[in-house]
């Protein structure tokens, strides 16, 4: 007799998994359900094979029928293990983000932001994946303030390396679809300035303007960070505009710092810029985290 393959944790399981790294509402969990979508439609597939397997007849005389029945059964049981711990990887990766962030939520690309990516990443060559990896966000030259020090000397961050043009495809496809974030959202735990407002970044009793959703890490440094370029188009759009990557800044301060760090705005306080430095080195970690944890649910 043939063995029918022994199901394991259902797709109601796997979500329930989320209870035990970050306790979201149920809707959160249908949130993470959408940001895993990949790795959990691939766990679907696999799901369905099972079905289709076990409705096969189990007994048979035939030893060839039962072999393959077997061979079968123990390639799906497999199967199953490898998409569960993929898709359980990706809930925990995105939860983690949820549990620095509990005020912000992830935004999530429209399939006409993702086509510029996918097109992009299309004409990446491996050799550009890694090459680019000497210019990660470490070279930056962060502001440092203290005892006879007087700030960068440098703005490696304003006149970065030039990337290659399929890489610098990437960084523009990124730039070129950012979300439109509600201005009801908290980001980094605090809403956007206050129009007429003083402006946070500045003691000269500058008032704010306007406001700006600003990337933490530049996008043209985000590009080049490890790992990031091999990462599905879905979720390098989910990496780059993720809450761990998203605060407010007035208009002012966003349009000083042109494509570059905020740690690098004109003018600024210097205790504000102080932060800045802080949140961007805490942003880099978190990102880093992220991008490694989802590169480990990507098939393949």
């Amino acid at each position: 007799m043939a063995r029918t393959y022994k199901r394991r944790a259902p797709l109601a399981a796997l979500l329930g998994f989320c209870a035990v790294v970050g306790a979201p509402s149920p809707a959160a969990a249908d949130d993470l359900d959408a940001l895993c979508a990949e790795p959990i439609a691939e766990l679907r597939r696999v799901q369905a094979m099972i079905r289709i397997h076990n409705a096969k007849p189990r007994v048979s005389s035939d030893r060839g029928y039962v072999s393959a029945y077997n061979a079968e059964a123990r390639s799906l049981n497999a199967q199953q293990a490898q998409a569960i711990s993929r898709a359980r990887q990706c809930v925990s990766a995105f939860s983690r983000v949820r549990r620095n962030h509990p005020a912000s939520t992830f935004a999530r690309p429209t399939p006409g932001q993702v086509a510029p990516l996918t097109t992009a990443v299309r004409n990446l060559t491996e050799a550009e994946r890694r090459a680019v990896t000497r210019w990660n966000p470490k070279i930056y030259d962060f502001l440092d303030y203290g005892p006879g020090k007087k700030g960068m000397t440098t703005r490696v961050d304003r006149t970065p390396p030039r990337l290659p043009p399929p890489v610098r495809a990437v960084y523009k496809a990124l730039d070129s679809t950012r979300p439109d974030i509600p201005r009801t959202t908290r980001l980094q735990g605090k809403p956007p300035p206050t129009v007429g407002a003083p402006d946070p970044a500045y003691t000269n009793g500058r008032r704010v303007t306007g406001v700006a959703f600003d990337h933490i890490i530049p996008l043209r440094r985000l590009v080049t960070m490890r790992n990031f370029l091999k990462l599905t188009p879905q979720n390098m759009w989910l990496v780059a505009n993720s809450p761990a990557n998203s605060q407010w800044l007035s208009k002012k301060a966003n349009s000083s710092k042109l494509s570059g760090s905020s740690a690098f705005v004109s003018g600024a306080d210097p205790a504000w810029l102080r932060e800045q430095a802080q949140l961007r080195e805490r942003a880099e970690r978190e990102l880093q985290e992220l991008i490694d944890a989802l590169l480990r649910t990507q098939k393949g």
